[in-house]
């Protein structure tokens, strides 16, 4: 009985290393930022639209443009230190995708801004 009872603790303590691996794993992979738009007047029951889709990969952001704009201005700053990243104007065209390595860990917010169209979004880097 008590060998049964050390079996079944050691293969719960491996199941938890286990499932912390993939969390890890997880923490790494592909995460989609979620960007919320401070402009227009929302519709309920109806999907979110944004013209801008933001991913972090690691410590490399994607911003994927799905609609041309003329002159955005994207801004990424920490939250923890109030240091602007990253402040540039774009002129991009639907399907463009900007790559953007960020050196540092901790939280940050993206914003984009235009003439019709303003929203933003956190994000974690773990690296």
């Amino acid at each position: 009985m008590r060998k049964l009872s050390l079996l079944f603790i050691l293969l719960f303590l491996l199941s938890g290393l286990v499932g912390a691996g993939n969390c890890l794993q997880q923490s790494n992979g592909k995460r989609k930022v979620s960007i919320k738009s401070t402009t227009g007047v929302p519709v309920f029951r109806s999907p979110v639209y944004s013209p801008v889709q933001v991913f972090i990969y690691g410590n490399v952001l994607m911003i994927d443009f799905r609609e041309s704009i003329k002159d955005v201005l994207v801004k990424i700053e920490s939250i923890e230190t109030n240091e602007t990243i990253l402040l540039k104007s774009y002129d991009v065209h639907a399907g463009d995708v900007i790559n953007i390595p960020i050196y540092e860990s901790g939280i940050f917010q993206i914003s984009f801004s235009t003439d019709t169209y303003q929203g933003y979004g956190e994000f974690m880097v773990y690296e």
